[in-house]
């Protein structure tokens, strides 16, 4: 980064290296140059930050707040995650929304296609994406204790994320709400493995408290999954409120019947399905990526 000429143009994806941040922030002719694409957690920290008593984090935080004010473009894949940015950082300038191309293809949705059994009696539920704690894992499971005694199968990933402890605990309170109905996931999979995994699934849980998931979100609305989602998040608010999908609040799981949780009617598919082929499809994606790209450096212009 100090190597960085005056004409020259930063593009920093995701900004989880606090040197990093402390860079930006001790040389601030470089922000003048530097684009910022957010990925995520890089911005829900603040939820961590924010709240610490430590002195250090708050001081890290208010560099934080600095860099996002003084950056020369800001991009987000989850528009609605910028509200939040403005919220907490009181972020003024305008941002690019950009999209990404999903671990999937087309390829990879056939074969999970081909894979999948409509036919099967066993209501197969993929709950979260990950280990993480933002997948808020015991209270989905909490959620779906009225079942237990259902002809139902819940596969939970946990290949990756937070502590191993955590990851336990997860796994310890599925198997005694469900017993061997509970499946946990601790095993990457090939993309093979994974679309034909996927392709069995009837309901997918995503009960993260923040933006998250989105590629395993995006496969299940490929593949017609009924998907639940946390109404108070920027996902529920950009696929639902703005982007028209038909997913359904976590919330009200406990309020159905076997039937009704996983029942969901073919236009209902195809309206989600419509979205994300928009999302993944290459000319919209350039579309969205070539006006930050292509920009000249400098402050104020956009």
């Amino acid at each position: 980064m100090l190597r960085i000429k005056k004409n020259d143009r930063l593009i920093i994806h995701g900004l989880f290296n606090k040197w990093v941040i402390y860079t930006l922030y001790i040389k601030r002719n470089l922000l003048r140059c530097s684009t910022i694409v957010m990925w995520g957690s890089d911005l829900y920290i603040h939820r961590t930050l924010s709240t610490s008593k430590k002195l250090k984090d708050k001081i890290f935080e208010c560099m934080r707040g600095y860099v996002f004010r003084n950056v020369n473009t800001l991009g987000f894949d989850m528009p609605t995650d910028y509200q939040l940015m403005k919220e907490w950082y009181n972020v003024t300038r305008n941002a690019y929304f950009i999209t990404y191309p999903q671990p999937i293809n087309k390829d990879l949705i056939d074969l999970a296609l081909k894979s999948k059994n409509d036919k099967s009696s066993v209501v197969n539920i993929l709950l979260g994406n990950s280990a993480s704690r933002e997948n808020k894992h015991l209270e989905a499971l909490e959620y779906l204790s009225d079942f237990a005694d259902k002809n139902i199968k819940i596969f939970c990933p946990l290949s990756y994320g937070d502590t191993e402890e955590y990851k336990q605990e997860v796994i310890e309170i599925g198997n005694q709400l469900f017993g061997n109905k509970f499946e946990p996931v601790t095993n990457f999979m090939s993309s093979e493995d994974y679309a034909k995994f996927f392709s069995q699934m009837n309901v997918a849980i995503f009960n993260n408290n923040r933006q998250q998931a989105m590629g395993n979100i995006t496969l299940a609305a490929y593949l017609g999954c009924k998907i639940y989602l946390r109404q108070n998040t920027t996902m529920w608010r950009q696929y639902v409120e703005i982007g028209g999908c038909h997913f359904y609040p976590v919330e009200t799981i406990k309020e159905q019947g076997i039937e009704k949780l996983k029942s969901i009617d073919n236009e209902s598919i195809e309206i989600n399905k419509k979205y994300f082929e928009k999302l993944q499809d290459k000319d919209f994606m350039m579309k969205t990526w070539n006006p930050l790209l292509y920009q000249k450096s400098g402050l104020g212009e956009k």
